[in-house]
């Protein structure tokens, strides 16, 4: 006999009370949650769940937390726990997904300008009487790369307030090829844009592969020593960014070829999410101002003509980006939404626009009365003397040309290479003045820790360069070493010069003394060597004063008096000239000399390691040519 087949829905699996998983009562009881609803057995299961929930209730799933919560650290509000790091990043996308993150204020569309209007650069460009500056000026591609971030993506960024930190961060907006970063550890009042083709953008794994370490970003508010259990709660169940979303940089231009007068579209610096329609004001060498239509002084900003934040006409809308039309030069203050000027009125506010503007360079910026900060750029001399605190080798590796950029931002960024370059980091740090005043900081390691030091509050270019000379005079560096211009030194070329000289002329003697053949052979080749890539200077630094004393010296070190060991010691390093009234005031003769090594001079004689060792490689260097 066929068995007929039950019909209807199957029966429905027995649920277990959320608190004591039992499954023998019935489920009378039901406790709505966020994310859906919880079932209970009896009035006192419920009441059991209600009283751990308030103690240890995980803000994703609902569900009570057993073991230690993982925290949500970045953010200003009442930090929110989690049963699990998984958790933590399932919560962090859906609140990402529901609404753009702009600011301190969440909008469904933060670029709405005149609806969805989009912008009539054909018109605007025959109303103004103007070009648009050709695609080839520009470090942009033909056409924008795909943008595949997607909201909660994590990815490793350049910090951009300390740009020799590699650090995690979380994209928290998405528009056209733009991605909005958020660094991990942060908070939301630091966030910035990259385009999804820079460099400094990297798929996570990327710097333990180079054999780099990822930083804490500047202003990391845990203790430093929990970075790596924080990396490691953060990267668990992570929502990686792909290796397809990080596209190649375009190719930067050969030359500046920017025009007065061209348009442009460009980032607004002091409203970083829009890009705005612009007019190249002037041009200065490499660089280029920025000129922001219908728009008083405040937003306009120099920047260099293969920046990232200016685009050709057109970009936005190929792109997907929004565009904000020209303001009204009357109205001050914060950008607006209104709608752009009629014609005549565009017209004339050009016009206007460029006469203010077109004799503006850099240094003739302060003489004008305008709404921008200062600006200034510094060009490393490394043929100069860089005193005894700063290693000469690493200042071969860092640019010629820091800048052109604000006051502040150069200050910033070519105090934290001085740091970066010394031997001694806690002399150079010491010496820097007037410390405690700004929120521009450097950041230099030593004996093990790392340490934040704040910049003076400098906007305008004469304190800028008082307060460089200043430490220049401190560090003992020559005065050019960082200059407003590129010029070769003179001094300093002379007195490498007189070194080199001194130098053949030390070995040649030392040739002399060694007599066979045989023994003169290795110093041959170093003669020939110093004599052949100084050939056209030679004969001017043959008559030089410190060569010929040098040649008065006994040919013993030993029978040196204190004055003659100060005088060797100028002569072959003149970087070392510092040291001078310490090797009088311990009473270093020629004896003495030879018995030095680094770590006495260290402790004895209160030498930094650089100095020290930079010696002992000097008396090294006499004692085999002892008789």
């Amino acid at each position: 006999m066929q068995t007929n087949k039950m019909r209807g829905r199957p029966p429905k699996a027995k649920s277990t009370c959320t608190m004591c998983n039992e499954s023998k009562h019935p489920l009378n009881y039901v406790l709505p949650t966020q994310n859906g609803k919880k079932e209970f057995c009896s009035v006192n299961c419920l009441a059991e769940f209600r009283k751990e929930y308030v103690k240890n209730g995980c803000a994703n799933c609902d569900n009570i937390i057993k073991g230690t919560p993982v925290k949500q650290e970045n953010l200003e509000s009442t930090p929110k726990n989690f049963c699990s790091a998984a958790c933590l990043n399932k919560h962090q996308r859906k609140e990402l997904t529901k609404k753009s993150v702009f600011g301190d204020v969440q909008v469904e569309h933060p670029f709405s300008i005149n609806g969805n209007q989009t912008f009539d650069w054909d018109s605007y460009l025959k109303e103004t009487n103007s070009i648009a500056a050709p695609n080839y000026c520009f470090k942009q591609h033909e056409e924008s790369p795909e943008n595949e971030f997607k909201l909660g993506m994590k990815l490793e960024a350049v910090d951009p307030r300390n740009i020799t930190s590699m650090c995690i961060a979380t994209v928290v907006g998405v528009v056209g090829p733009r991605i909005r970063l958020r660094l991990d550890g942060g908070d939301n009042k630091n966030d910035f844009w990259r385009l999804v083709d820079s460099s400094e953008l990297k798929p996570v794994g990327y710097t333990e592969k180079k054999g780099g370490m990822l930083q804490p970003p500047l202003g990391f508010r845990m203790n430093g020593s929990l970075f790596p259990m924080f990396l490691v709660k953060t990267l668990n169940g992570a929502y990686y960014s792909p290796e397809t979303a990080f596209k190649s940089e375009p190719k930067t231009p050969t030359d500046n070829l920017f025009k007065v007068g061209q348009k442009i579209e460009a980032v607004d610096k002091k409203n970083p999410h829009l890009i705005c329609v612009a007019t190249i004001g002037d041009v200065n060498k490499n660089n280029i101002f920025v000129m922001f239509d219908g728009w008083r002084g405040a937003f306009d900003y120099w920047c260099s003509y293969d920046s990232r934040d200016i685009f050709p006409v057109g970009w936005c809308v190929k792109s997907g980006h929004p565009l904000q039309p020209p303001g009204h030069k009357a109205v001050t203050g914060s950008r607006y939404s209104g709608g752009r000027p009629n014609g005549a009125q565009n017209s004339s506010l050009v016009k206007q626009t460029l006469n203010d503007s077109i004799t503006l360079t850099p240094d003739s910026a302060s003489d004008l009365e305008v709404g921008f900060q200062e600006s200034c750029s510094v060009f490393i001399n490394h043929e100069c003397k860089c005193g005894p605190f700063m290693d000469s080798s690493k200042l071969f590796e860092l640019p010629k040309q820091l800048g052109p950029g604000l006051v502040q931002k150069v200050l910033k960024d070519t105090i934290q290479h001085l740091v970066n370059t010394a031997h001694d980091i806690q002399s150079v740090t010491t010496l820097m003045k007037k410390q405690g005043d700004s929120t521009c900081t450097v950041t230099a390691t030593y004996e093990g820790k790392s340490r934040v030091f704040k910049l003076p509050k400098i906007e305008k270019a004469v304190e800028f360069w008082e307060y460089i000379k200043s430490l220049l005079e401190d560090l003992s560096c020559c005065s050019r070493l960082l200059s407003p211009t590129l010029n070769v030194c003179s001094e300093c070329k002379l007195d490498k010069v007189v070194n080199n000289s001194t130098a053949i002329n030390d070995v040649s003697k030392n040739i002399k003394r060694q007599g066979s053949p045989e023994s003169s052979t290795p110093y041959m080749g170093l003669v020939t060597k110093i004599a052949r890539s100084n050939e056209p200077e030679m004969e001017a630094a043959s008559s030089t004063t410190p060569a010929e004393d040098l040649s008065r010296l006994p040919v013993d070190p030993v029978e040196w008096s204190v004055e003659d060991v100060i005088q060797h010691i100028n002569c072959v390093d003149v970087q070392l000239n510092v040291f001078a009234e310490l090797f009088r005031k311990h009473e270093i003769d020629g004896k003495a000399l030879l018995l030095l090594n680094s770590d006495t001079m260290m402790k004895y004689m209160g030498l930094r390691l650089g100095p020290a060792l930079k010696l002992q490689n000097l008396i090294n260097r006499l004692k085999p040519n002892r008789r």
